[in-house]
């Protein structure tokens, strides 16, 4: 099997289900398969984000490129990172290591794709929504992409890096999110709700929607499997 190299930390919630989805993927033809090699560089999310507050996107770049040569040192034979908002340089993360990474967005454009949606919600960081790194991916595919107004993207985002990414889950903070989500229904008729922030699901289970619920650590996870086994 392929050994996977995961840059993760960004947050280290969302790095334990990759580590876990991974390894539950597998459980079902043990027999068959054993467990793959995992490599996981856990890097740490406050100096990261102070580059990202400051707009310093090269330094992200390149600190996140060099923790997968790292990872390619040690054997692993593919990447990727267990977060959307470093996506936004995916290209020049790329650029900078010689092991092949696995977009987290073409994931989740190539599930979209396959269920024939065109109206779909983007929830995640301010980066992530604000930015045009989905947007553009999935707008060449015709697929419109709606995103919170801004008051609702600062309180999302002070939710995610005060309490999600630390693991905090509390009722208060789901029931104003699924608050968020319904209005964009109502205004909007949106197909589903993409979670492109990968702690978002320990917050929103499929069964607190009506719509479509595409996780894009789960698209992401199920890929990763994928290229280990050796089927893509």
């Amino acid at each position: 099997m392929k050994k996977v190299g995961i840059v993760g930390g960004l947050g280290p919630e969302s790095t334990v289900q990759y580590y876990r989805g991974i390894i539950d993927a597998f459980k079902p033809d043990y027999d068959q398969y054993g467990y793959p090699e995992i490599a996981i560089e856990s890097i740490n999310l406050k100096a990261v984000m102070n580059h990202v507050d400051q707009s310093r996107w090269d330094e992200v770049a390149e600190f996140i490129a060099s923790k997968f040569e790292v990872l390619r040192a040690g054997g692993a034979v593919f990447g990727a990172i267990a977060s959307n908002t470093p996506h936004r340089v995916f290209d020049a993360i790329q650029s900078q290591t010689f092991l092949p990474l696995l977009n987290i967005v073409d994931a989740a454009l190539n599930y979209s794709k396959q269920h024939d949606f065109k109206n779909l919600c983007l929830l995640g960081t301010k980066v992530t929504m604000g930015a045009d790194f989905y947007q553009n991916v999935f707008g060449q595919e015709g697929i419109r992409l709606v995103v919170p107004n801004q008051d609702e993207q600062d309180y999302i985002q002070e939710k995610i890096f005060s309490e999600i990414e630390l693991g905090i889950i509390k009722k208060k903070t789901k029931k104003s999110f699924l608050a968020i989500i319904n209005r964009i229904v109502k205004d909007e008729n949106i197909e589903g709700v993409i979670l492109g922030c990968t702690e978002l699901p320990l917050l929103i289970k499929a069964g607190d929607i009506t719509i479509q619920y595409i996780d894009t650590a789960q698209i992401h996870i199920a890929n990763i499997v994928d290229i280990c086994r050796g089927q893509e």
